[in-house]
């Protein structure tokens, strides 16, 4: 009989409201204070210059960030080497957050939802991780860019003692009836509706 710490349960933030992300990092936080391992796919995110990710070059050793979206148009990634150690990646500047372009699907995004979706599917079944994070999946999944049973078969053949977790808005009825968690947050205020655009360490 498998252990009740080891069960490999999957979870889903979904909802219109801030913090899905947001939720599924705090989550790993938590994991990794037990000493879990935790890879995370970011669909449709190509900004290197998020807090998740330089903590996770710089702090946070056993998570693992992969970035498969565009590239932001406005900002650019400076990269600090230091010798022996892992680099360090900082934001050059403070406009992010009134194009969202870097967040939308194009056709040219495709190749990189397939490619994100091979290394989480790796991460998932190989069991080298204990928690795979598959972030803004659930977009994906809304938009069709990837077919539905391709998701399901991962959450039936993932290695049983991995947690598994969806993020992103409009989470599919198919994937909340397999779920073994399923929390939706509402957006009721947001600073963007006075006009107050995205802050550092805040929203990224």
């Amino acid at each position: 009989m498998m252990e009740q710490d080891r069960l490999g349960l999957v979870h889903v933030y979904t909802g219109n409201g801030k913090g899905k992300t947001t939720a599924s990092l705090g989550l790993s936080l938590r994991a990794i204070g037990h000493g879990f391992r935790v890879y995370m796919a970011q669909f449709l995110k190509g900004g290197f210059y998020t807090g998740e990710f330089v903590a996770s070059q710089n702090i946070l050793k056993n998570l693992d960030i992969t970035q498969f979206g565009k590239a932001c148009l406005k900002l650019k990634k400076q990269m600090r080497i230091r010798p022996g150690k892992p680099p360090i990646f900082v934001r050059e500047d403070n406009v992010c957050g009134d194009c969202r372009f870097c967040f939308l699907p194009e056709d040219d995004e495709m190749l990189k939802i397939k490619e994100a979706f091979r290394q989480a599917k790796k991460a998932a079944m190989k069991g080298d991780y204990d928690m795979v994070i598959l972030d803004e999946i659930n977009v994906v999944l809304h938009k069709g860019l990837l077919p539905m049973q391709e998701a399901l078969d991962l959450i039936k053949d993932k290695h049983p003692e991995t947690e598994l977790v969806f993020t992103g808005r409009n989470a599919p009825k198919e994937i909340r009836d397999v779920a073994d968690y399923v929390s939706e947050v509402h957006e009721i205020k947001h600073p963007w509706q006075q006009g107050i655009q995205a802050r550092k360490g805040i929203e990224y």
